[in-house]
């Protein structure tokens, strides 16, 4: 199962929603469970079907979660106009098999769906998600 805290799946529902009908993408760092999430731009040359983060952005939210002693935890993107389920594209391009792929679906804009996936040798295997609420301080 995979709990995200409802910061996180706000941040991802409104990325999603400010990128549309374009494509986002980003990174999700943390220490056995997700902590941060880090908004990449898509830097693809069709970025309405399609992503390919932007590579010096990419690579500074590797370098920071590095640095903070977290692990790659996940990766996320949204689908504007199709279902959230792994797409032949984003299986070919799953090069993270420990990361949880998240997938915004914003076909029905007013009621996003958020699902979670493990992508290991092209096999996908859907995981139970769980939005958590953060305690207040």
């Amino acid at each position: 199962m995979v709990e995200l805290p409802r910061e996180l799946y706000d941040e991802i529902i409104a990325h999603s929603q400010e990128g549309w009908p374009n494509e986002v993408c980003g990174l999700i760092g943390g220490k056995g469970a997700p902590e941060r999430a880090y908004r990449i731009a898509n830097a693809d040359e069709n970025p309405r079907i399609r992503y390919l983060m932007e590579p010096r952005e990419q690579f500074e939210a590797m370098m920071d979660i590095e640095e903070r002693g977290w692990d790659l935890y996940g990766i996320y993107h949204s689908h504007p106009s199709s279902e959230a389920y792994p797409s032949r594209t984003d299986r070919n391009l799953a090069f993270y098999p420990d990361a949880i792929y998240l997938i915004c679906s914003l076909q029905d804009r007013e009621r996003p769906g958020l699902r979670a996936f493990t992508i290991v040798d092209d096999q996908v295997t859907e995981q139970q998600l769980r939005i958590t609420q953060t305690e207040p301080a």
